[in-house]
């Protein structure tokens, strides 16, 4: 019976405190699937057993032993298929599949994961799926529908590039399912507690006939949310409730300019309306600042963002929330039953073609290729406003949304429910393995990738003439002690992959040298359990040497 799946792990959590939404998504992936997944065995593919180690760390964490778990080199590939499909939380999945190709195609399935998809590696590496060998029984799961099309849209360029270019039809085979992200509900479960809310709120200086509304998140106008939408509705609902509003902020800065970029619009706009900004290091709210609000709020308007985990973790913390209606944000809740959706919009297919231009040529960094698409981005500010208004003057109506958040927290978002639908992908995938047709598989004698060939094919014409399997050879230093000495020198002897085992080579030369017509082809059947290539690349090598002259029929 095949593992479901092994996990690639590569752990590159920042040092610090700036944290991104895909760092948290990737180690709640690696929490959940050795939380939840029904396996015996925990296969971890990495590139060393240091990444190992800290992979057995997550599963001792996760309730797991040390000894559930196995490590696999990224280039252990003939063994993959013991675990019938790989997984990667992430998207660059399209180096594995030329690994495969050079075995067997059908012998597992790679399933990546995607987050965002603005970045030029995002869009380079998941573009590149049409052009590289993913099979129908391949996947990148989307954490939304809104992710799927973009990722579909970027592949339908690519197809279109190269039915101009090379005529013909290109389609991309691979799945790309909508499984959302999740949490681990019970943590955020903890919110709720009314002894936590007064604790935070004294330590924050809010009294109780306060209203805070809370944004957690990168502190970015740049790459995360332009914040001005939340002071406008802010101020604007102080004012006509005639209430205290609190504009609560937690998270980093990603540079002190940006703070004080934030804090001086705040002051430019904010009058009755209080702002405060937490961040995330303080020692008094490692886990935020949850418990101390009553309405979260996160007007996105920015491409990076792929599903949203922030208002799934407001409503698992029992909070009404009041976001854009923007990518995978709008799936995150039913607009009027666990918070409200504000209307967006943003310039129309065709204006940001200048745009894309400057961020290919890096006259733009990815930053500003962000702030460029959010600039010309806007959320409704009357409906923002309007919404705000209506949470803070009905309390009745936060703890409804409230309410019917947690529900669909729990139901849909823990992760005690997704592990489950990665594990009916995987099983979907094997079907597909085993009834669908492979495509362009690697001819005989050719490479599994074209810009790797076989370096004595590409280069055929740089030697006088290739070794032929017809030459006959003859042994010129005849002891076994000679060679032995030569190859005690590394540069003699620095490929010893490539070669013989050096336990045969004294089969080598003593058929040589007791043979004197012995071709090259009689020494490969002479070491029969040898592959082929490495035989011929031996000779070359003792060629070389002088151990052994060669003489062409």
């Amino acid at each position: 019976m095949l593992h479901s799946a092994a996990l690639h792990f590569n752990d590159t959590r920042p040092v610090g405190n700036q944290v991104a939404g895909i760092h948290v998504a990737v180690d709640g992936i690696t929490d959940a699937f050795l939380r939840y997944a029904l396996q015996q065995k925990f296969y971890c593919i990495s590139p060393d057993e240091k990444m190992f180690e800290v992979f057995q760390t997550y599963a001792k964490r996760a309730g797991r032993r040390a000894d559930d778990c196995e490590f696999l080199h990224e280039t252990d590939v003939t063994r993959f298929a013991e675990i019938g499909c790989l997984l990667k939380p992430e998207p660059f999945i399209s180096p594995f599949a030329w690994v495969r190709r050079q075995f067997d195609q059908k012998a597992y399935s790679i399933c990546g994961i995607s987050h965002t998809m603005s970045t030029a590696k995002a869009m380079e590496t998941v573009g590149n799926c049409v052009a590289n060998p993913m099979q129908s029984w391949d996947a990148i799961i989307c954490p939304s529908v809104a992710i799927q099309n973009a990722i579909r849209a970027l592949w339908a360029g690519w197809e279109e590039y190269f039915d101009e270019r090379f005529g013909g039809v290109s389609k991309c085979l691979m799945q790309t399912p909508v499984i959302p992200l999740g949490i681990d509900c019970a943590h955020f479960a903890r919110n709720r507690a009314p002894a936590l809310r007064a604790k935070q709120r004294a330590l924050l200086g809010i009294d109780d006939d306060t209203v805070v509304i809370l944004f957690l998140g990168r502190l970015s106008y740049y790459s995360k949310v332009h914040p001005f939408p939340l002071f406008f509705a802010a101020e604007r609902a102080a004012l006509e409730t005639g209430k205290k509003v609190h504009l609560a902020f937690y998270g980093y800065f990603v540079s002190q300019k940006f703070g004080e970029d934030f804090k001086s619009t705040a002051r430019d706009i904010c009058d009755r309306a209080t702002v405060s900004f937490t961040i995330n290091t303080e020692p008094d709210f490692p886990d935020g600042i949850w418990a101390a609000a009553d309405i979260f709020s996160s007007p996105s308007d920015n491409i990076q963002e792929s599903f949203g985990l922030t208002p799934i973790e407001a409503m698992a913390s029992g909070l009404p929330v009041v976001i854009s209606d923007w990518d995978g944000y709008r799936e995150a809740i039913t607009d009027g039953e666990e918070g409200i959706l504000v209307p967006s919009t943003s310039p129309p297919p065709g204006t940001g073609l200048d745009q894309a231009y400057r961020y290919l040529t890096e006259e733009d960094n990815y930053g500003e290729y962000l702030a460029g698409a959010s600039q010309a981005t806007a959320v409704d500010l009357d409906h923002m406003t309007k919404s705000i208004v209506a949470l803070i003057n009905n309390p009745q109506k936060r703890k409804k949304m409230g309410d019917a958040g947690i529900k669909r927290a729990e139901t849909f978002y823990d992760w005690s429910h997704i592990i489950p639908s990665y594990f009916a992908l995987f099983a979907e995938l094997a079907e597909r393995r085993q009834k669908d047709k492979e495509i362009i598989p690697r001819g005989k004698g050719k490479p599994a990738h074209p810009s790797y060939p076989d370096p004595y094919t590409m280069f055929a014409c740089f030697p006088s003439e290739p070794l032929a399997l017809s030459d006959r050879l003859e042994a010129v230093h005849q002891s076994p002690a000679m060679l032995a000495e030569l190859i005690r020198n590394r540069m003699n002897y620095f490929t010893p992959a490539l070669m013989v085992p050096p336990e045969k080579l004294p089969m080598v030369l003593h058929a040589v040298r007791t043979s004197p017509d012995i071709t090259i082809a009689d020494v490969a059947n002479v070491l029969d359990d040898v592959a082929y290539p490495t035989v011929i690349r031996t000779i070359g090598w003792l060629i070389k040497l002088g151990c052994l002259r060669r003489r062409k029929m």
